[in-house]
């Protein structure tokens, strides 16, 4: 489905109502004499063989195909005896799956949709803080472990000067499950690595030179920062991408509800008044 020849999202989702109008009536047409017949389309079969070569990495053979279509008649047939006999009635799974059939199909119209920029450069205004980019760094660390140092400051001053002197930093590092050189992390990523708020410590230090002892979850820290690129403010066509994604999550949601809303309209229902645990104790 190619909707993108049109831009105004207004017409979009009027298309998107009137379509799930058509579908919904094309569901609940139809006779007795339509619900009898089963129609094996040419475009169904292909779609059988192309399960098959996904799965066998080769297409199916004569024989192989024509057990696919009988395979898929049986289950045809079956599933709408099923259906007459009410066995999907209070089925929770097959409900579900229903109900996730129904939402897929409103997913799946927007899906079709590509906006035009000046829709999604709006979007990105209205929610601007949802782009900007952490820092990000690339760095070395040489861990000093505090539970087996009973002097951390005085060791990481020791150790400082000898990194200063240009000796191995690996060969002066404890023992850790932490990488020794991380290349271009955000600081969120950071952040979870070596804990709450470990990044911004990174904001008083001097690109190229070792600092510390930087204090994380895991113990003290010495840190040469080589790359640093500080919190910024994303352009739209840096993120478009993303702003798309976000833009179709929130309409995607905006037909599920008026799907919902439409729908709903053509049932009468009737709810129960609750009754509490305490009421039917008391019956």
């Amino acid at each position: 489905m190619n909707l993108h020849w049109i831009k105004d999202p207004s017409v979009q989702f009027a298309t998107i109502g009137a379509m799930l109008f058509v579908i919904n009536g094309l569901f609940q047409g139809g006779g007795p004499k339509d619900s009898e017949d089963i129609v094996i389309t040419q475009n169904r079969i292909q779609h059988l063989s192309n399960i098959f070569e996904r799965g066998w990495q080769r297409p199916p053979g004569p024989d192989e195909l024509q057990g696919l279509i009988d395979d898929y008649v049986r289950e045809e047939v079956l599933y709408r005896e099923a259906v007459k006999m009410g066995l999907d009635e209070n089925d929770t799974v097959v409900r579900r799956r229903m109900r996730m059939k129904m939402e897929f199909l409103a997913k799946d119209l927007v899906d079709a949709i590509e906006p035009a920029d000046q829709v999604l450069k709006s979007y990105y205004d209205a929610n601007i803080d949802k782009y900007t980019q952490p820092a990000r760094y690339t760095f070395e660390q040489v861990f000093l472990d505090s539970d087996k140092r009973t002097e951390v400051a005085e060791d990481a001053r020791i150790i400082l000067t000898k990194l200063t002197a240009g000796q191995d930093p690996q060969s002066l590092s404890d023992n850790n499950l932490l990488q020794y050189r991380f290349e271009d992390i955000s600081s969120e990523r950071i952040d979870r690595l070596f804990g709450s708020d470990f990044s911004l410590q990174f904001l008083e230090l001097e690109t190229g030179e070792w600092s510390g002892p930087l204090t994380s979850a895991y113990g003290e820290h010495l840190v040469r920062i080589s790359d640093a690129k500080p919190r910024h403010q994303a352009e739209f066509s840096e993120v478009r991408a993303d702003v798309l994604r976000d833009w179709q999550q929130v309409e995607q949601q905006n037909v599920l509800q008026t799907q919902y809303e439409t729908l709903r309209a053509n049932y009468r229902i009737q709810i129960a008044e609750p009754v509490t645990s305490e009421e039917i104790a008391d019956q």
